[in-house]
């Protein structure tokens, strides 16, 4: 059954709109994605979109829309019941498809992106954003940034990071969302894969 409170998931992360019972059979897994999306109505597969998704995630996609369509899919939302494990891939390997992914990737998911694609994304030219960047984020970002660079590189950046003296917020925040930016054209180029929004790994029960 739906319950209009967010959830909150393994991940520390909250969900949005409502847990969902999720209801399949071995048979219905073994029914091909693109035809099942296929069946799913549009307004239905923005509904399961939005309560697979982080919280945050799904009020990044809600504020894209008008203010009818918020209304239409809020009462989707509501009206949802159970969704099929099977229903669920299929919606958002659609949307990822339709690129999700892009659109949810923010500075923070560098915790999810393998060494090679930061160390191939840093340049030494650019240490002064990179370090703005890092000044405001979270020590487990800071240390995987750190921690995927050759020992030269960072060394370099942790003295810049130490010599930076006070900054702005807002300042750390245009320079993260400059770097997430990078990585999005480099996922669109092909030569980076970005990873899923959280919350797509599981499902509510």
């Amino acid at each position: 059954m739906i319950t209009s409170s967010a959830t909150t998931g393994r991940d520390g992360g909250e969900r949005a709109g409502a847990a969902v019972e999720v209801q399949g059979s071995p048979d219905s897994s073994a029914r091909g994605m693109v035809s099942v999306s296929a069946q799913i109505a549009p307004l239905r597969k923005a509904a399961i979109v939005l309560v697979s998704l982080e919280q945050s995630l799904a009020s990044q996609l809600l504020a894209q829309l008008d203010r009818s369509s918020v209304e239409a899919v809020t009462w989707e939302i509501a009206r949802l019941d159970r969704i099929d494990p099977v229903e669920q891939a299929a919606v958002l390997e659609e949307f990822l498809g339709l690129g999700l992914r892009r659109l949810c990737f923010v500075f923070e998911d560098l915790l999810k992106l393998p060494d090679q694609d930061i160390r191939g994304a840093y340049h030494d030219e650019d240490i002064a954003t990179w370090a703005l960047a890092l000044a405001g984020a979270a020590p487990p970002v800071r240390a995987k940034v750190l921690g995927a660079l050759d020992a030269a590189a960072a060394a370099a950046l942790r003295r810049f990071l130490e010599g930076l003296g006070p900054f702005r917020l807002s300042d750390a925040e245009v320079a993260q969302a400059e770097i997430a930016e990078r990585f999005r054209r480099l996922h669109d180029r092909g030569s980076i894969s970005l990873p899923d929004p959280s919350g797509r790994e599981e499902v509510l029960v």
